[in-house]
């Protein structure tokens, strides 16, 4: 089943301020980090990656975006996001929030918000105006933080209504609050 996309338009909409809760730091990840970086994937159930496909993956990646944040008492990886350029062709206009994660034993502490919400402001000071996401359907949690911070549903496929309707129901939301974007919107252009 195809994943659910989500769209922000920071022409319209603020972006978030960036917090993060006492005792962490957001910063970029180190390439010799990537024992961590791949226990934090190994948390969430994503695989881990090779050094080569690190560094294949950091030409899709902004310079110094791909964000993790850290435990300072314990230099424990905690959560991470990334700001990418688009992974759709024909929408160069469009930035990415990617490989959004948080370990199971930090949920609660925001930390995928603020790492989330860090991405967002580096696509925008790289000058997107527009991000895409994807998202799973089971990812309640995620979907709720991503609408508060005012992501909208793309409604890319003729089964997306439905899924997010149902989306819209788990939440206790009515679905028109999500402003959902149709198929064939524009999204604000320009990128540097």
């Amino acid at each position: 089943m195809p994943q659910l996309k989500m769209i922000f338009n920071a022409v319209e909409t603020e972006l978030p301020k960036l917090t993060v809760a006492e005792g962490f730091i957001i910063r970029p990840l180190k390439d010799s980090e990537l024992e961590a970086y791949n226990a934090l994937r190994a948390s969430v159930g994503f695989s881990a990656w090779d050094p080569e496909y690190l560094a294949k993956f950091r030409n899709k990646v902004l310079k110094d975006a791909l964000f993790v944040v850290e435990e300072k008492a314990t230099g424990r990886l905690c959560a991470s996001a990334c700001a990418e350029k688009t992974d759709m062709p024909d929408r160069p206009e469009l930035g990415v929030l990617g490989w959004v994660m948080t370990h199971p034993d930090y949920n609660g502490k925001r930390l995928g918000r603020s790492v989330s919400v860090a991405v967002m402001h580096r696509l925008y000071q790289e000058g997107y105006r527009a991000y895409s996401l994807l998202t799973d359907d089971f990812r309640v949690p995620a979907v709720s933080t991503y609408i508060k911070l005012g992501w909208q549903p793309w409604l890319y496929l003729e089964d997306m209504e439905g899924r997010w309707r149902a989306l819209a129901d788990v939440l206790k939301k009515d679905f028109d609050s999500f402003r959902s974007v149709p198929a064939d919107c524009e999204f604000p252009f320009p990128v540097k």
